[in-house]
């Protein structure tokens, strides 16, 4: 019998218990209670879920997570089941609101909403609302919005329909743990519409299309924005520093009490009460200060705000945020919100400031974050997989007494998501080895509740203090990370537990982490103020730390166990202080020439781990190729210390233009062979690596085309060109184009409009300097379309080159590459037309028409799209895959010879290029369509030469066919 049938038949047999008695079970006096016990805990069971934990015992690894019924105010706080998949528990993938029969779901605007809420929240696109007698399926994806909340309805099933196979089939195709576990809720939110752009807009549509995190972001950006201004209007001599900072501690404390109250730490609501004695702010300072010596810990620590001479918002404003934000108002639910979600919410809130004027405040992005082009979080997942490799590997079998010695930090730690994960994975650690070793766990004082050992919020207090540190150069940061690790702290206590650390142990519940969170400057030490070139606003600014002076333990016993994290980037084109730039240049062994402050922070890092230590970033993937990155690699391959590369070539991060790289470093028995592996999705993570040695690496003079190789009959078809060939760079002149910016005192500008003044249409003077003008876009395979553009020519470029490279005869090859199976666009040209950079110069040194057609014909083959794709570095890049000149030079060339397939290579160019300009001017459907058929049939014949030329057997061109597309 198949798991269908066999669940089709438990569940069936439950229909007819529940007919035979429907009147009792319908009646007010059957509890929820009862419903769970006798219809839906078996439900679900039939459904292949472990409802009972009949298999898994353990408390910290059950993917049904039952909660007992909890009222508060009238109102249960937690959804009454969670569905988890092993080995994951962390991710829900849907939860179920349980009721009792006799109430009627189907109309009930609070148990819909109540049921959205924690979906949305949690991050689920679908949850279930069920009294057994009706079983609710609710879209998860919008805000819920109590006035609108029944279109959240997107499949109802009467309990009879659980006796008809095709509607059961329906059902146990979406939550059996079967389909679950074949992301069938995903596939099937994935199926259904979406609202549509004016629509949204408008608020036509009901609920709102929007994430957990990017809603509430909006709601703080508007809380933000609200308080500013009342704080400004109240007291105009605040700048824009007190304005941020006040701002920043009015929401951390509302955020921190929202959280608390949703958690059930706290036994009653403050928020919804502001307002209640005196005005909302003096509650809510007056409740700040009784939290604070309860809580201790940065958050409700006294500062200007609780000042009697702080002038705070004024009533209405303030009042209107608190009804906004209360339990009764808001849609978010803080129990349901996982810990890092409010990280990124975090990180992306801080990369804006309040900007004060003489009157006025507004909220602008910082200024670095400008420059980047927003504020950019590291998924979850990556996060997961860093720490898992670093501080997963050094915690692995070791007792909780030995973890107590290590030390784990982020130096760069921004709102903490790293440092988060980290204290999570610590936690998680402890509360399984307890459970394997009950008598230690009774002896280091964790708590048996509901049948597994618990850690008690001192032991959590203890492994936070003792393993975890941080550091930012945004104080902000420091104190957005502190709220995360202590909300991660809190996020299983109960009032009993915070009740019992307080009242009897007379204990604050939060620990005081200021020496293990500092805001400070990682990269730059004290000494570059020994020489007082900077006034004290320069100085605190560039927040100048010593490791030694501000983790004097840790440094004295040799440093960290493992650093991790995503340091910032500096790109070499942004400008930076000369003094600065010089303070790096003495002190760093890896920079070379433009300063990229992610190397800087590889270095540090890798400085302040100890011998046995772990080192893992995500970067940027140049760092495998470019020259600014040369003695980076150099110092971990000399060292032996790179043990992990992987290389993700798809866009990690939103709307960025960088690929990176995790890598993974350690100083423990250092090895020749470091593991490499490229990953296109986020399965890959699950595929094999390649091994190779450094020291080939370094032999190959860095040359990325080792870790390319993993296809052995690719690399036996590439041998074979370039066994027979030359390269491009040793037979041709290959030359970059013209920068088009003006260059002032070293600086470029790179505004539109410093590049406008000469870059034109032919509206404008025409003089002897000017000419016309290519950029990438204007190049293709076999011709180029000219965008009525000209240059003027002369002094202004920041990198002019001579303009001969722009007259003669030679190959125009565009910089970024198309789709298989000819991913190089490239022509002959003849004209005196200047280009950028975008495009790639060839020029034969003896001028020869014939020679650069011959080369033509082999760029635009597909045996060269094979060879690019093979062991070109940026060819497997999805956002703007490129060749770049240092490749090209050495892609393979075969000289001309007299033979007659050379011979009839150069017709077929020539009559391509005809062609191809033909069709450009063609004006008529039938004209196109047979000029296309005969370019199409010319490119297939070139091909079939160009295999000739190198002697491909059939086998080696199915090969290239296939790698390539064709086929």
């Amino acid at each position: 019998m198949s798991s269908f049938q066999q669940a089709f038949k438990d569940v069936s047999k439950l229909v007819s218990d529940f007919k035979d008695n429907e009147s009792y079970y319908l009646s007010p006096q059957y509890q929820e209670v009862e419903a769970r016990r006798d219809f839906i805990d078996r439900l679900f069971m039939a459904l292949g879920w472990d409802v009972k934990h009949d298999e898994q015992k353990n408390p910290y690894e059950q993917e049904v997570k039952v909660e007992t019924i909890v009222q508060i105010a009238h109102a249960q706080k937690r959804s009454d089941y969670s569905f988890y998949l092993a080995p994951d528990f962390h991710t829900i993938r849907f939860f179920v609101e349980a009721k009792k029969p006799s109430r009627n779901l189907a109309n009930n605007k609070d148990d819909f909403f109540q049921t959205v809420r924690y979906g949305w929240n949690a991050g689920t696109p679908l949850a279930v609302l069920t009294d057994f007698e009706e079983f609710i399926v609710l879209d998860c994806r919008f805000q819920p919005k109590i006035d609108d909340i029944l279109n959240a309805k997107l499949l109802v099933f009467h309990y009879s329909d659980y006796a008809k196979e095709n509607k059961f089939r329906e059902l146990y195709h979406l939550f059996s743990r079967e389909a679950v576990s074949d992301d069938s809720l995903s596939k099937y939110a994935a199926s259904l519409p979406k609202p549509r752009g004016r629509t949204v807009r408008r608020g036509l549509f009901p609920g709102s299309y929007i994430s957990i995190d990017e809603a509430f972001l909006e709601e703080l950006d508007d809380i933000r924005l609200a308080l500013a201004r009342s704080f400004k209007n109240n007291d105009n001599s605040l700048d824009s520093d007190e304005l941020t900072e006040a701002t920043q501690r009015t929401i951390d404390r509302l955020v921190f009490l929202r959280f608390l109250e949703d958690k059930l730490i706290e036994p009653h609501h403050y928020i919804s009460e502001f307002g209640n004695r005196k005005s909302a702010w003096e509650d809510f300072i007056s409740a700040s200060r009784t939290l604070d010596a309860k809580y201790n810990g940065v958050v409700f620590k006294k500062h200007r705000i609780d000042s009697r001479n702080f002038v705070g918002p004024d009533d209405k404003t303030f009042s209107d945020i608190c009804e906004e934000l209360s339990h009764k108002s808001s849609p978010y639910n803080f129990d349901a919100i996982p810990i890092h979600i409010l990280g990124s919410i975090y990180e992306r809130f801080l990369g804006k400031v309040v900007h004060a004027t003489a009157k006025r405040a507004n909220i602008e992005e910082k200024p670095e974050v400008r420059k980047a082009g927003g504020v950019y979080y590291t998924p979850q997942y990556i996060v997961n997989y860093i720490v898992d490799n670093t501080v997963g590997k050094l915690i692995k079998d070791k007792t909780p007494r030995q973890i107590s010695k290590l030390r784990f930090a982020d130096i760069a730690c921004g709102s903490g998501s790293f440092l988060i994960t980290v204290f999570e994975k610590l936690l998680e650690y402890h509360k399984k080895w307890y459970q394997e070793n009950p008598e230690q766990a009774k002896k280091d004082g964790c708590i048996f509740l509901e049948g597994a050992w618990r850690l008690t919020l001192k032991q959590k207090q203890k492994i936070l203090t003792n393993n975890i540190y941080g550091v930012d150069l945004d104080q902000q940061a420091v104190e957005v990370t502190q709220l995360s690790l202590y909300l991660k702290l809190l996020e299983d206590e109960t009032t009993a537990t915070a009740n019992d650390t307080w009242v009897m142990f007379k204990e604050q519940l939060l620990p005081d982490l200021n020496k293990n969170i500092v805001c400070g400057n990682s990269l730059i030490d004290t000494d570059i103020l020994d020489e007082n070139l900077f006034d004290f606003e320069e100085e605190k600014k560039i927040n100048p730390m010593n490791f030694e002076d501000v983790f004097p333990e840790v440094m004295k016993k040799g440093g960290f166990d493992a650093i991790v994290g995503n340091p910032p980037y500096v790109l070499s084109r942004e400008v930076m202080d000369k003094k600065i730039k010089d303070f790096y240049s003495n002190h760093y062994l890896t920079l070379w020439e433009k300063p990229n402050t992610f190397i800087l922070f590889l270095e540090k890092a890798y400085n302040l781990i100890n011998s046995k230590g772990y080192l893992s970033y995500i970067i940027p993937n140049s760092w495998l190729t470019i020259e600014a990155c040369k003695l980076s690699r150099k110092l971990f391959i000399n060292s032996k210390t790179l043990k992990i590369l992987d290389d993700l070539n798809y866009n990690v991060f939103k709307n960025v233009g960088v690929e990176p790289l995790i890598l993974t470093i350690s100083k423990y028995k250092p090895s020749d062979v470091t593991k490499y592996r490229r990953i296109f999705k986020i399965d890959d993570f699950q595929g094999k690596y390649l091994s190779f040695s450094q020291e080939s690496w370094n032999k190959e003079q860095n040359n990325y085309a080792i870790f390319l190789s993993t296809n052995p009959l690719n690399d036996i078809i590439i041998d074979k060109i370039l066994n027979q060939a030359s390269t491009i760079g040793d037979v041709f002149d290959v030359r970059t184009g013209l920068q088009a910016y003006e260059y002032n005192k070293g600086i470029p500008k790179q505004s539109k409009k410093d590049v406008d003044n000469h870059v034109f249409d032919y509206d404008k003077k025409f003089d002897k300097d000017t000419f016309k003008y290519l950029d990438g876009k204007n190049v293709a395979r076999y011709t180029s379309n000219w965008s009525n553009k000209y240059l003027r020519y002369g002094k202004w470029l920041s990198q002019p080159r001579t303009i001969d490279i722009f007259s003669r005869p030679r190959i125009l090859l565009r910089e970024i590459t198309g789709k298989s199976p000819h991913s190089l666009y490239a022509t002959y040209f003849e004209n005196s037309f200047l280009n950028n950079k975008s495009i790639l110069n060839i020029l034969d040194y003896d001028n020869s028409s014939t020679n650069l057609k011959f080369l033509l014909s082999q760029l635009n083959s597909k045996l060269m799209t094979f060879f690019y794709k093979a062991r070109a570095v940026k060819s497997s890049r999805k956002l703007f895959p490129k060749v770049v000149i240092r490749d090209l030079c050495r892609f393979p060339i075969l000289p001309l010879s007299n033979n007659q397939d050379a011979k009839k290579i150069i017709t077929l160019v020539n009559q391509m290029l005809a062609s191809k300009k033909q069709l450009q001017q063609a004006k008529t459907a039938s004209a196109k369509n047979y000029l296309e058929r005969k370019c199409e049939r010319i490119d297939k014949e070139i091909d079939q030469l160009v295999y000739q030329l190198y002697g491909l057997t059939e086998d080696e061109i199915n090969i290239v066919e296939v790698s390539t597309g064709s086929n």
